[in-house]
């Protein structure tokens, strides 16, 4: 008999789950919301080892909008080059091409994944406005603000950075920490700047010439203040400036949110303005600006109890700047997927045993990775040889999957 799987949280993470997991079960997802693929339409990278897993199962990359991702071009706070990396991930490493896309692009085709009949198994129901409030792991029970009470065999918590799931399983840890850093963010037609010769490397083509440009202050690689610029779409650019918190700190303790809309632009000016050369600055004056509070997890042991595990940002939120989160979120739910194709009810607990083994040391590498490059190390970090970019790289990028990685890995508790 198949299990019957709830899903907390409609996002990358729960529909991603949903689609790997409906081939054999049976799958209900709850989502806060109504889905609506049009708004909060951030862009991001879907790298290589979340890619190849997409494409396996069958999304289609048409359907996506995407730029394959090309080059790396570093540059320094007057926008000069420093250097230009070539990023072609799928020659490097085998597998897969790395893309970026709108997340509500990837999350429509995720979407289709769950619930499309062209994949195998029972489509998977979709309940919306459904906000999970509380959780008994221990007899699988999810329990909406409007009272619906929904029972499996196993309750899955991806319902991200401000899970309402996590407290049956971590018991008041795992609380999201912030860093005194956010990120100023804007999104641009690459049009409003084909004219700037400064921008040329950015504007020629994304559909053959795609990537990511970051611009270092001058004191380079180990300041935390940097602007960011990166293709979304053959015709969008998103552009993110990181800088310290200063009064946002206190709004977004109030406000209890990671997101303060409608920054203006004179304000994000007056924060980069002294640091970067006017025309990357004046970036953020071609559209509206949201802060964005730069924001993560303490790692922990586990992420499983009773019948309810974690997955994505409601187990291991990582900063942004490894490019990685939504990317081992994927992970995640490809490894249930196959952990559980052939489950009954009293081997959950081993399974989930058998997925922490296969995932957490990736998370963990993810996590330490992304605080070094956001110059975010922790006492103990600082204890450690820093990962080397070409180490994780060739960790990360050639991932096939939990079956091949379990069959040719021994890092992994048989």
């Amino acid at each position: 008999m198949p299990l019957k799987i709830i899903v907390c949280g409609g996002g990358i993470g729960g529909l991603s789950a949903a689609g790997y997991l409906r081939a054999h079960h049976e799958v209900v997802v709850l989502e806060r919301g109504t889905l609506d693929f049009t708004t909060n339409d951030y862009g991001l990278s879907v790298v290589s080892n979340a890619f190849n897993l997409l494409q396996g199962a069958g999304i289609r990359p048409e359907n996506l909008d995407m730029v394959v991702m090309t080059h790396l071009w570093v540059r320094n706070n007057k926008g000069e080059e420093l250097r230009t990396v070539h990023f072609d991930t799928r020659a490097r490493f085998g597998g897969a091409s790395s893309v970026l896309v709108k997340r509500a692009k990837l999350q429509q085709e995720l979407m289709r994944f769950a619930t499309s009949s062209e994949f195998p198994g029972s489509p998977a129901e979709i309940v919306r406005n459904a906000k999970v409030t509380q959780v008994d792991a221990q007899a699988g029970i999810a329990t909406t603000e409007d009272g619906r009470v929904f029972q499996g065999d196993l309750v899955i918590g991806a319902d991200g950075l401000n899970s309402a799931v996590r407290s049956a399983v971590f018991e008041g840890k795992g609380t999201p920490r912030s860093h005194d850093l956010l990120a100023f963010i804007t999104r641009l037609p690459i049009n409003d700047i084909k004219s700037d010769p400064h921008f040329a490397y950015l504007t020629e083509d994304p559909a053959s010439r795609a990537g990511l440009s970051s611009a270092y202050t001058a004191a380079g690689p180990q300041s935390n203040k940097r602007i960011i610029a990166y293709h979304t779409s053959p015709r969008d650019l998103q552009v993110l400036g990181y800088t310290s918190e200063k009064e946002f700190a206190d709004m977004f303790d109030s406000l209890k949110t990671g997101i303060i809309k409608d920054i203006p632009a004179s304000r994000v000016a007056e924060d980069l303005a002294p640091d970067f050369a006017d025309h990357l600055v004046d970036l953020f004056r071609h559209g509206k600006i949201d802060a964005w509070r730069v924001r993560d997890i303490t790692p922990m042991e586990t992420w499983f109890h009773g019948k309810v595990v974690l997955i994505g940002d409601a187990a291991h939120a990582v900063t942004q700047h490894a490019g990685q989160g939504c990317n081992i979120t994927i992970e995640d739910a490809e490894a249930l997927g196959y952990l559980l194709r052939d489950a009954t009810p009293e081997v959950i607990p081993a399974k989930l045993e058998k997925f922490m083994s296969l995932r957490k040391w990736r998370v963990e590498l993810v996590a330490r990775r992304s605080r070094e490059l956001g110059n975010l190390q922790s006492d103990e970090d600082k204890t450690k040889e820093p990962i080397a970019a070409e180490e994780f790289a060739k960790a990360m990028y050639g991932y096939q999957g939990a079956e091949h990685f379990l069959s040719t890995s021994s890092t992994v508790v048989p």
